[in-house]
């Protein structure tokens, strides 16, 4: 039975609008009659498509084991029995022509104390989005959404419902045309955007980038290298909402909207991310991030690197002192690398597994997915495969 934890997420295109959800999501979705595809290997030289879901199963709960790979520290949870492409070391020889199928039992992966002896697995470099390349302006805005995401802070409009408020409202929103719920409705919750900033983002030209679109005030200088920013301007505010949720460090993260707008959108939202919050290591071309405990920013930051084709890396998180209050708090650790500097092949790369744990008794789902070729085609090995969101190529509810 190939089952994994409800919690799997997976790139989805639903009634033709890319997002993310996990299995448990999709299950649903699904039961309202939604047509679903997800990424999938198209061929043996490694181009991908969409394939259509058929169903999505339900297993009840399962106990499954959580295979987690040595270099990235991505993982997938499966039951033992869960049947996935696996390699003995010697795929990727840096000869390939083509990609050659190779299956196994998680219960049959060669898990050892010697890494380089174990068995590896296949991850996806991208998710083949069909969106808009997008333009520098695109990347602008995508950079000041991606900037207020690791910098910033929204404050919230306190309107007091009396007689005379609403009198007052009722004729802003007369001298725009609109009735009073449209006129709310534009005007939105928000009253204002911060951004904290210090004097290397003036320097960097960052500031300059957030600026070029939206309107902010003059710095407020709150410590000695350390400002705020103020915007009143509601195309940012709109912004803000329509791409976001939340509104603080611990719970601030995307909305599926993102991977519908432009490439240039995502790569910018991504860039203004990094530059509020990442460190860029020059030595080793990559970006060091540590972030509060917010689980699903982090997961989009995954996400958002998988689909740009971006080599991301998971690291064990630590405490820090914070110097103003002299508490401690816990980070979330990963990192991100613009170019691959490790062996990749036909839009693939493979990873040789570290561990296999038994994580307990979870929700288990899966998909069953429409066939690309019939059983008697030479590429029907093809047939029920696919990838989830942290890149992993597995297999759908069918067996083989």
């Amino acid at each position: 039975m190939n089952t994994l934890s409800g919690d799997t997420y997976v790139f989805a295109e639903i009634d033709g609008q890319y997002g993310v959800y996990n299995l448990r999501e999709l299950f649903e979705i699904h039961g309202k009659g939604h047509r679903i595809k997800v990424p999938t290997l198209l061929n043996e030289r490694g181009e991908k498509t969409w394939v259509e879901v058929e169903d999505v199963m339900s297993f009840g709960e399962q106990s499954l084991e959580r295979i987690t790979l040595s270099r990235s520290r991505l993982y997938v949870e499966a039951t033992e029995d869960t049947i996935i492409p696996a390699y003995s070391d010697n795929l990727f020889s840096g000869r390939e022509k083509q990609i050659i199928l190779k299956f196994k039992r998680a219960n049959e992966l060669k898990v050892t104390e010697l890494i380089g002896n174990n068995n590896t697995l296949l991850l996806t470099t991208h998710i083949p989005l069909h969106i808009l390349e997008g333009d520098q302006k695109e990347w602008d805005i995508g950079f000041a959404l991606g900037f207020w995401l690791a910098e910033g802070s929204i404050e919230r409009r306190k309107h007091k419902k009396t007689k005379q408020s609403l009198a007052i409202l009722k004729g802003f929103a007369k001298r725009k045309g609109m009735t009073l719920e449209e006129y709310l409705e534009h005007m939105t919750d928000v009253r204002l955007v911060k951004l904290a900033v210090g004097q290397a983002d003036f320097e960097r030209g960052y500031v300059d980038i957030v600026q070029k679109h939206f309107k902010f005030s003059k710095p407020h200088k709150v410590t000695e290298n350390g400002y705020v920013i103020y915007s009143f301007d509601l195309s940012l505010i709109h912004l803000i909402k329509e791409y976001t949720e939340g509104e603080t460090s611990h719970n601030k993260c995307v909305k599926n909207e993102i991977y519908n707008r432009s490439w240039k959108f995502l790569e910018g939202i991504l860039d203004g991310y990094l530059s509020g919050d990442g460190h860029f290591a020059k030595t080793r071309d990559l970006f060091y991030v540590g972030i509060t405990t917010n689980y699903k920013l982090r997961d989009d930051l995954i996400f958002l690197s998988k689909a740009l084709g971006y080599d991301v890396h998971l690291h064990n998180g630590h405490f820090e002192k914070s110097p103003s209050s002299n508490n401690y708090y816990y980070y979330l650790r990963l990192s991100i690398s613009k170019n691959w500097h490790r062996h990749t092949a036909l839009g693939l790369v493979k990873e040789r597994i570290k561990s296999i744990e038994d994580v307990g008794k979870k929700e288990a789902f899966n998909l069953v997915l429409k066939p690309l070729y019939p059983e008697n085609n030479t590429r029907a090995k093809f047939n029920h495969l696919y990838f989830t969101a942290f890149g992993f190529l597995i297999l759908d509810a069918i067996k083989i």
